[in-house]
Parts: C-alpha cells; sequence; structure tokens
C-alpha cells in the first residue's frame, strides 16, 4: 500500500466510545470517540507487553489497557501504571502511536504516513455525499484478493458485457469506443458511453426503452477510492458509487461503499440500489479473486494491454509514481520484489513501451 494519504477505514456511524480495531495491511489500529465525540486513532498495541488495546474500554476519556491496565490518553502516552507503587515514575517511552483522524462524507479517515500537514494530499471529494436531493445506501463486502486488482476492477471499461451479461447483454458487440483520461495528481478519471444495460429491476420501470447510449464517468483517487458516476441518459438520473477499498493484507480488500441516486429518492427503492451493487460485487468477486499475479504489476509489460484498457495504464503509472517517490509500504515497500520491472538491464521493453514514455494520457497499444 502507499503511506502518506488518507485511508477512509469505517463507517462513520461504527465508530463509538467502545474501542475498535481497524487493519491496514496487517497493521492494527484502534478507533474510538473521546468525550467530546471526536474520533481518536492509536496504534492497537500497549507499549507494555504487546496486549491489543481495542480489547479495553474508555475511562475518563482515556483508553485502558485489558491486559494490565496501563491507561492512555488521546496523545498515545501512558499515564498510569496501577502495578506501579506510588512513587515510580512512568517511563517517557510509555506511549503509543497516534496518527490524524478526518471524519468526512460518513467515513472516518486515519492518515499513514511521515509528511507534515501542509504536504498531504486531499480527501478525494464527494460532492453529492448529504445532497437532499440524493438518497443514500450503504454496505461492505470482502475480496480475497489484493486492493489494486479490486481497484481496478471499477476501472474497467470493456468487461461488462461478459461479467455482466444479465445487465449488459451485448457480448456480440462489446466494442469499446475512444475515450479521453484526464490525470490529475492523486486521481486519474475518464467518461465512457456505453450501449444502454437492460432495463432490470425498477430500471424498467422509469427508464426510457430506447436510447442512444448510458454513460459512466470511472474515477480512481489515490491511494484506494473507486468513484464510479452512472449517467443513464434520460432525465438526468444518476446514481455516483463510492468506495474505499481497504488493504486489510497483501490477500484480502474490505470494501466499504456509499451509493447516492437522484430518482426514486423513497426509502422502499432502497433494496433495490443495494441489490444491484450486490449482485455486481458477486459477479465480479470470482474474476477478480482468481487474477494472477495478485498484485497489479509495477511494469506495463507484464500484461498485454489494450487500448481499451487506457484508463488502467493511467492508474498504474500514477501508482508507480509515488512507489518511486519511495511511498510505497508492506507489498510495495521493496523494489527487490519487483526488481524485473524496475531495471531496464532486466527488463528492456519496459522503457522502451509506447505507453511508459508518454508524459501525458496514455496512448493506443494494440486495436482492440
Amino acid at each position: 500500500m502507499l503511506k502518506n494519504f488518507w485511508y477512509a477505514v469505517e463507517f462513520s456511524a461504527a465508530v463509538t466510545a467502545k474501542p475498535k480495531q481497524i487493519t491496514l495491511m496487517g497493521q492494527h489500529y484502534v478507533l474510538y470517540r473521546d468525550a467530546d465525540h471526536q474520533v481518536i486513532a492509536l496504534d492497537d498495541r500497549c507499549a507494555h507487553r504487546g496486549a491489543a488495546l481495542s480489547g479495553g474500554w474508555i475511562e475518563e476519556g482515556c483508553l485502558r489497557c485489558p491486559y494490565h491496565g496501563w491507561k492512555y490518553q488521546s496523545d498515545g502516552a501512558c499515564v498510569e501504571v496501577p502495578a506501579n507503587q506510588a512513587d515510580v515514575p512512568i517511563p517517557k517511552r510509555a506511549r503509543v502511536g497516534t496518527h490524524p483522524v478526518q471524519e468526512k462524507y460518513g467515513f472516518i479517515w486515519i492518515f499513514v504516513g511521515d509528511a507534515p500537514e501542509s504536504e498531504r494530499p486531499p480527501i478525494p471529494p464527494f460532492p453529492e455525499y448529504g445532497d437532499p436531493a440524493w438518497r443514500q445506501v450503504q454496505g461492505e463486502y470482502v475480496w480475497n484478493a489484493h486492493y489494486t486488482r479490486v481497484i481496478e476492477s471499477g476501472l474497467d471499461t470493456s468487461h461488462a458485457p461478459f461479467v455482466h451479461a444479465a445487465f449488459f447483454n451485448n457480448r456480440d458487440d462489446a466494442e469499446v469506443g475512444d475515450y479521453e483520461v484526464e490525470s490529475e495528481e492523486w486521481s486519474t478519471s475518464a467518461t465512457v458511453r456505453t450501449k444502454p444495460p437492460k432495463r432490470v429491476g425498477l430500471l424498467k420501470y422509469i427508464v426510457k426503452r430506447d436510447r442512444p447510449y448510458s454513460s459512466a464517468t470511472l474515477t480512481v483517487y489515490l491511494p484506494n477510492i473507486n468513484r464510479i458516476a452512472l449517467d443513464f441518459n434520460f432525465r438526468g438520473y444518476q446514481y455516483v458509487y463510492f468506495a474505499t477499498n481497504i488493504p486489510v493484507d497483501e490477500n484480502t480488500t474490505l470494501t466499504k461503499w456509499i451509493g447516492v441516486r437522484n430518482f426514486l429518492t423513497q426509502p422502499w427503492a432502497d433494496y433495490n440500489s443495494i441489490k444491484n451493487t450486490v449482485d455486481t460485487y458477486l459477479e465480479d468477486k470470482a474474476v477478480i479473486e482468481a487474477q494472477e499475479p495478485r498484485v497489479v504489476p509495477y511494469g506495463l509489460t507484464e500484461e498485454v494491454l489494450v487500448t481499451s484498457d487506457n484508463l488502467l495504464v493511467a492508474y498504474r503509472k500514477l501508482l508507480r509514481k509515488f512507489l518511486d517517490k519511495g511511498w510505497g509500504i508492506g507489498d510495495y515497500s521493496t523494489k527487490a520484489k519487483h526488481k524485473s520491472a524496475l531495471e531496464p538491464e532486466s527488463n528492456p521493453g519496459l522503457f522502451e513501451h509506447p505507453i511508459a514514455q508518454s508524459s501525458e494520457h496514455p496512448v493506443e497499444v494494440a486495436k482492440t
């Protein structure tokens, strides 16, 4: 995963005064709300004997370790060691790591890294959140897959007729037209026109049968946010899927998502929105979990990429930019793990690749 970014790790409503453990690439953190209802994020490991502080409780605004009762305040400092005699000072090293926290768009975000506040990337935008014109649903699911593969599934422009055939019944006409990729410092995005999907569920009652196209704006915000904005090309009806793909470890991704729609905004229509989102996940799941290699390749020549993959190429270039800055930790922490992709002498084609050379938008690699 990448350091020096904000990670949305839990829904706001799920964090209370009861300590809660969350995991990022095998590292455990504990979240809880203090007396002012502010969220605190600490390393979930007591400085004494390594017990999980998430098994403890809040007492006088402090977190009490369940093993020997050491008491930590919100800045990570231990303020009480019950076993100590009254005149014994608390060791200066008796403290745990703390992490900056923001609460925004219905998520708790923690900052993982060492970049100063002025240099931290922003939290990705979600302007529809909280707007009364949009009805919200949410959920979560687990993948036995690396988070980079999950992210790419939300950027893939050509898999729908084959993986989601019940919704996109155009396998015999699956050509993807040209599209523009727009890359910014922390994100990359593209709007793709597609043939209208089948009108299943509630859509068959509210969407016109004969439409020339629908469109989807697919965006990735580093480190792990997918935004999929579907426009049905009918009366302005849209559905926006905003998901944080949490890298629990190298083989597990926990996706927590919020979906908003500006049509059928009554509560009785929520079931249909949730079902469509979960059905899509279940169809993607088997394919994504079987991909090899597990981690998205560092280079651009390990897989045969074609024109319809230009958005994926842009994501890989963006990812590589921050890996080259030394921001990779865990799975991407060492160049040795990707030696064949990083060293030109062992993979001479990498830096001759037309996409790898481009400093602008991705270009065509091979004709579909």
